[in-house]
């Protein structure tokens, strides 16, 4: 498994949020549907990019 590193740039600050997944496209899926979850819930305006990958046992 690896774990994904997404940084969420929120209008109050960045954020970092951790998936673990197998693929890019798995980890990608995941983190826009938190994102989305983000924007929905809030009603702001969140942008989204990779920050890097961390390879796990």
């Amino acid at each position: 498994m690896k774990e994904y590193i997404f940084l969420l740039e929120e209008p109050v600050g960045t954020r970092e949020i951790k998936i673990l997944a197998s693929g890019m496209m798995e980890a990608f899926k995941k983190a826009k549907e938190f994102r989305k979850n983000i924007v929905q819930d809030a009603k702001i305006n969140v942008g989204m990019m990779l920050k890097g990958v961390r390879y796990t046992d």
